[in-house]
């Protein structure tokens, strides 16, 4: 049962490393959080100004010429590389989750084909056990009377009383 104490052993660490990658996700919904807002305050900011410099005449109203600044499409990029990590935590979590749970399916395999084997050893035992019974019955068949005694064998190795054998 040696595979058994080996999978037990690999499922110690799971959780702490489960724990580690769902903090590390933690940290980065917080860190995507506000690198959001400010990026969110950045651009209505940004329309803001865009709407005031077109109604004073200072910006075209062409949209090919009107778009957000270097630093909001950073912070964009910076939230999408975030969101990336993120995936890659989960991933990774995912993964470590599925690869036990294949160990564990495997484990379970194993322990099912030994219990076949020993099924089919304490089967084969019992046959054997089954054959020399049959082999003393039938050698004991010389030694009773012609009369019934097939029947009373089988009768007195189940307790039962047969007809012939109360006469």
């Amino acid at each position: 049962m040696g595979f058994v104490e080996d999978f037990q052993a690999s499922l110690e660490s799971v959780p702490a490393m489960l724990q580690r990658n769902y903090s590390l996700m933690r940290d980065l919904d917080k860190s995507l959080l506000g690198v959001r807002q400010q990026n969110e305050q950045r651009c209505e900011q940004e329309i803001e100004d865009i709407k005031r410099g077109i109604e004073s005449g200072s910006i075209t109203p062409d949209a090919s010429l009107i778009r957000f600044s270097d630093e909001a499409l950073d912070e964009q990029k910076h939230c999408i590389r975030i969101a990336d990590e993120k995936v890659t935590l989960a991933v990774q979590a995912y993964d470590m989750v599925d690869a036990h749970i294949q160990q564990l399916d495997q484990y379970m395999r194993k322990l099912e084909e030994l219990r076949q084997e020993r099924e089919l050893a304490a089967g084969a035992d019992n046959a054997a056990g089954v054959s020399n019974t049959d082999a003393n019955t039938r050698s004991g068949r010389a030694t009773e009377s012609g009369r019934g005694g097939r029947k009373n064998s089988v009768c007195m190795r189940l307790g039962v009383k047969s007809k012939s054998s109360s006469t």
